[in-house]
């Protein structure tokens, strides 16, 4: 078996109109951050091509760590949790977590 991580998925909607910000927001103040973290082996925002049947956009991001511990400290840095405020404030739906370890 090879190196062991976790993938956190966070999950949430938002309006079609605020696609283009969450875009923006993700790749100028989310990613940095993430990247920044050295127990953080990658991050990626996924977005729904179009709205679903509630009128929403569906997505989110699929951040890897090297354990969940690292994870959960680093999800409650004063540096990450920033990043991500403005984003949080666009969101529609309660996001959905879920951490799923990756074997192989």
């Amino acid at each position: 078996m090879g190196l062991v991580s976790y993938i956190r998925f966070f999950l949430s909607a938002v309006s079609p109109d605020d696609v283009e910000e969450v875009i923006r927001l993700f790749e100028t103040d989310v990613v940095p951050a993430f990247r920044d973290h050295p127990d953080c082996l990658g991050i990626d925002l996924v977005i729904a091509e179009e709205a679903g049947v509630s009128g929403l956009v569906e997505g989110g991001v699929i951040t890897r760590w090297t354990s969940v511990e690292a994870m959960e400290a680093a999800l409650d840095s004063p540096e990450l949790v920033a990043s991500q405020e403005r984003v949080r404030g666009l969101l529609r739906r309660e996001p959905i977590r879920k951490i799923y370890r990756v074997l192989g």
